[in-house]
């Protein structure tokens, strides 16, 4: 995404060449080094900025970007089936968890009485 008028001026007074942002998040980019989705036009500040734009759940993205690491652990999957997300069962139940943690979290109560 290139820089508003604005965002360029103050880019440029402080003694930097950069005309672009991230798509994602707006991070400005680095000239030497742009992540691209191919058949796009956008360009991202990072490999997992880009594979968080491409896949929209980070859940996703993690398992599709980490071939041959468990998707919890980081330990490696040699010796499992084709499409094994987990080292074990351990990490399997733990990563479950940790997952439902995140999506049901409880509404804070107030103190104050009714």
């Amino acid at each position: 995404m290139k820089l508003t008028a604005a965002e360029l001026a103050a880019v440029r007074r402080q003694g930097f060449c950069v005309t672009e942002k991230c798509d994602h998040c707006g991070k400005l980019l680095n000239q030497t080094f742009r992540y691209t989705i191919a058949g796009k036009a956008e360009a991202y500040c990072s490999s997992g900025c880009r594979d968080l734009a491409f896949f929209q759940d980070p859940y996703e993205a993690t398992k599709r970007c980490t071939p041959g690491k468990c998707v919890y652990c980081g330990g490696s999957l040699k010796g499992k089936k084709r499409g094994a997300l987990h080292c074990d069962n351990v990490c399997r139940m733990r990563h479950t968890r940790v997952r439902e943690r995140k999506a049901t979290r409880q509404v804070e109560k107030s103190r104050t009485p009714s």
